[in-house]
């Protein structure tokens, strides 16, 4: 089993540190989100601070972007990194497109699809030579100029991953993509019985199966030494799991538990402010299917029971870990790693 860790560092001279503590420490790969970095400035810090880690941006906000400028930035830093980069991609929800980056909003799968058609189009325009040529009704491209085409590389080949938690977008995934990211918490349940399923129908439109497609595992992981270390987790999950709770796109998602009565709730106490309390309605049993948590030797068999069955890579979040030293953390790599 592969093991990612997620990098949240909040300014960009932090991550040369964070990335090669992460080598260091023996993770796989490292994670980059979009919070307040561009993950394509921390891949290009992880790329010159580290030899060997996989470098996935988990995930980049494409649709204000565009396909020609990810193709470009992918391009360099697949070059740069020797060709350890995967480029994790993401939609976002209409709310952050429209009042946060200010762009206009689409229908996103049809979107996504036709942005990853045009940026292999414009790696392919610039790998095998021969004119830029992609039609689609968001995106056209056709003008590259010598002056402008960087031309090939030696490790073409950049994975493809895509966030993906609706049926629709997890079908596309399965059909167009590389890999998988889970996307923001999700619970164990809404993966077995929403997000793997479309994931092996969409695989089969390109005659493929779900092994043909790298899987990582969901939702919270939370490790801590004592039993107080497990209670503060627990805590701060369950603050968590209430504040993405609020989110009316994740309704769906708890109506399939039968959670949906929470969700009134949940945002009016948001709109209080009043984040402590929205962590009081979240039960046990929420916190079982969105979290995996345990001590360092006991985590390894909770993870093997719950995503062994189909996950090729655990992705780790020392937010949610207490109490461990970096030399426990490494044990603990090295357990899941021999899973």
């Amino acid at each position: 089993m592969r093991v990612y860790t997620v990098i949240r560092c909040h300014r960009l001279e932090e991550f040369p540190a964070a990335v090669r503590r992460a080598e260091a420490l023996g993770y796989d790969g490292v994670s980059l989100l979009e919070v307040t970095i561009p993950p394509t400035l921390s891949a290009v810090a992880a790329a010159l601070n580290s030899t060997r880690l996989s470098i996935l941006t988990a995930v980049m906000v494409v649709f204000p972007r565009s396909p020609m400028a990810t193709a470009y930035d992918a391009w360099a830093i697949q070059s740069l990194s020797n060709g350890r980069f995967q480029l994790g991609l993401g939609s976002q929800i209409k709310s952050h497109l429209l009042r946060r980056w200010n762009t206009e909003f689409f229908p996103p799968v049809p979107r996504m699809r036709e942005y990853v058609e045009s940026m292999r189009a414009i790696w392919r325009c610039w790998q095998e030579g021969g004119p830029l040529e992609y039609s689609g009704q968001y995106y056209n491209f056709n003008l590259m100029i010598p002056y402008y085409n960087p031309g090939p590389i030696e490790k073409p080949k950049i994975p493809l991953y895509l966030a993906a938690i609706n049926k629709y977008m997890c079908r596309l995934t399965g059909e167009l993509f590389d890999g998988h990211v889970p996307g923001d918490p999700v619970t164990h349940k809404w993966m077995q019985e929403v997000m793997l399923p479309n994931l092996e129908v969409g695989a089969k439109r390109s005659g493929r199966s779900l092994k043909d497609l790298d899987l990582c595992s969901s939702g919270f992981i939370g490790c801590g030494i004592t039993e107080a270390d497990l209670e503060h987790i627990r805590e701060g999950l369950r603050q968590r799991i209430g504040l993405y709770a609020t989110t009316p796109d994740y309704k769906k998602l708890l109506e399939v538990h039968g959670w949906s009565e929470l969700l009134p709730k949940l945002i009016e106490l948001s709109r209080k402010g009043a984040w402590d309390e929205m962590g009081t309605l979240v039960t046990d049993e929420m916190l079982e299917q969105y979290a995996v948590i345990g001590k360092p030797q006991d985590l390894p068999a909770k993870l093997k029971e719950r995503f062994g069955s189909y996950a090729d890579r655990i992705q780790l979040d020392e937010e949610w870990f207490q109490g461990l030293s970096d030399g426990q953390v490494q044990q603990l790599v090295e357990s899941i790693k021999r899973l």
